[in-house]
């Protein structure tokens, strides 16, 4: 999500940055330590507030994406690689209906191998 929520050619912000705009929305310390966890999959389970918050700050309008029930999360992380490989790769139009996971996989793996753009 927060690869995802920059333009192609700016960098995701940091774990530095968004521990800072969590803080001063919420009213209470996170330390980078904990987003840098939270990124890597460390730290799994998050507080709504927290999950809401860090939704907003990167544009995400549903909430479900950070608190997911079941195989969601795996189907909502995925769909997030694919968009975010279109858009570093200038895929212009990518159509994915009634997708399998094992296709969708096959679908990234294609992106990952196609170069970054370079503008």
């Amino acid at each position: 999500m927060i690869e995802y929520a920059h333009r192609w050619n700016e960098p995701a912000l940091s774990n530095e940055q968004i521990a800072t705009e969590l803080t001063k929305q919420l009213g209470r310390t996170i330390e980078p330590a904990y987003i840098e966890n939270l990124r890597n999959g460390t730290t799994v389970v998050i507080p709504r507030d927290i999950a809401e918050t860090l939704c907003a700050l990167c544009g995400v309008t549903d909430v479900a994406y950070l608190l997911p029930h079941g195989d969601e999360d795996v189907d909502l992380d995925l769909r997030v690689q694919l968009w975010t490989l279109a858009r570093d790769r200038g895929v212009q139009h990518v159509a994915a209906r009634a997708i399998t996971r094992d296709k969708l996989g096959e679908l990234i793996a294609d992106l990952q191998a196609l170069p970054a753009r370079t503008r």
